[in-house]
């Protein structure tokens, strides 16, 4: 069953399509002249008219034939009453604006020539005042403004795709910056890892029959261990590094934008008042209060900024509160919203399926995250860091 919405207009048009409604005052104006038995059938097609232009933001289908009833009903206000009445065809403009170009010329040539038709008799005894008084709803309108809100519309959509294709190709950097990091990791660690876990088992096999042997096995576990060391230190500097505490600075840009309430951690506020902003090389969040890696820091972040997209792209969050906590062996990052939630179905199908680019990125440095979302509740969601101990060496 359908319930008829009360409201006057959606919210999402502002006020708008209130202060459209001052149109009316003109009409209004020289109806309020008439004698009783012409104002009461006035009233009535303006009551008509007012009910037609509210229809127009609550229905799709129908909009062309409500458009052309409007126009109808101006020209009889027009025809029967003063071509002053013409006045209310601002109301309807902007939705006539994004109708088919065949339809706005149609509806344009149309009321051109009605009104031109009602205007005639009035030319003798008002002169030029009445068509210098028409020139606004007659031209104005139908000639040039739903052009011209078309082509903004049109610029506007361009505008758009353009911000859209920008964020796409930004993606596809991140996606191969990501994919070059696991290939390092994979050529540069992989054949250093698989060697030390080889000599791991001889060492575990040869104990008892050759101890000496074994040593000297533990002493090229040691060396291969350090080189690997080494490895990883060389690709982590090469690496472009991707701050949290820069993400963090994207973040409140991005839900501003998107009209979107975000809170962040207290412990960034500390420590970004200890950062130059002018300086372009900030110190890390891990040199700071959290135990991470420069590694671990760039795959943190960049799983942030793709969790706070999809929470602006698809929750319809009105606020979202970030949290950021060291526990006991690992770091953990939170993101929750209020948004629409996800259903049973949509959270099953989020975790086998839309979540596992953020894992695979988190496996890397045995990460992890977990989602929770309920319909109409929002979703958290949680990723996990491990901590690292350092180990301060002579170099």
């Amino acid at each position: 069953m359908t319930t008829y919405n009360w409201r006057p207009f959606p919210a999402a048009e502002g006020f708008v399509p209130y202060l459209l409604l001052a149109n009316l005052i003109i009409p209004l104006s020289f109806l309020f002249r008439e004698p009783v038995q012409r104002l009461l059938p006035g009233l009535a097609l303006l009551a008509l008219f007012v009910i037609l232009y509210r229809q127009l933001y609550w229905t799709v289908r129908w909009v062309p034939l409500l458009l052309a009833l409007q126009v109808l009903i101006t020209l009889i206000l027009a025809a029967v009453y003063h071509p002053m009445y013409s006045f209310i065809s601002f109301l309807f403009i902007n939705q006539l604006s994004q109708q088919k170009t065949a339809f706005i010329v149609s509806i344009a040539s149309v009321f051109t020539l009605g009104m031109a038709a009602c205007a005639a008799p009035y030319i003798g005894t008002v002169g030029w005042e009445l068509s210098i008084g028409l020139l606004p709803p007659l031209f104005g309108v139908f000639s040039m403004l739903p052009f011209t809100i078309r082509i903004y519309a049109q610029y506007k959509q361009m505008a758009e795709r353009l911000q859209a294709a920008t964020a796409q190709v930004e993606r596809m950097a991140q996606q191969e910056e990501r994919q070059r990091i696991a290939r390092e990791l994979h050529d540069t660690l992989g054949h250093t890892l698989s060697l030390i876990a080889l000599k791991a088992e001889v060492v575990e096999k040869i104990v008892p029959r050759d101890p000496q042997k074994a040593a000297q096995e533990a002493h090229d576990i040691r060396q291969t261990a350090r080189s690997a060391l080494k490895q990883m230190r060389e690709l982590v500097t090469e690496m472009k590094v991707v701050r949290l505490v820069e993400e963090f600075g994207h973040a409140r840009t991005l839900c501003a934008a998107a009209g979107i309430e975000i809170s962040l951690p207290e412990r960034l506020s500390e420590w970004d008042e200890r950062v130059d902003p002018a300086t372009a090389e900030a110190r890390s969040i891990a040199d700071g209060p959290l135990p991470l890696t420069a590694l671990q820091e760039t795959i943190l972040a960049m799983c942030f900024r793709e969790v706070l997209t999809n929470v602006v792209r698809h929750s319809r969050a009105a606020s979202c509160h970030v949290d950021l906590e060291v526990e006991e062996g690992c770091v953990r990052l939170v993101v929750k919203d209020d948004g629409i939630g996800l259903t049973a179905e949509q959270t099953l199908k989020a975790k086998s399926r839309g979540l596992a680019g953020l894992r695979q990125r988190l496996a890397l440095v045995d990460g992890s995250l977990e989602l929770d979302s309920h319909p109409g509740v929002g979703t958290e969601l949680t990723l996990y860091m491990p901590c690292v101990i350092r180990n301060v060496e002579s170099r």
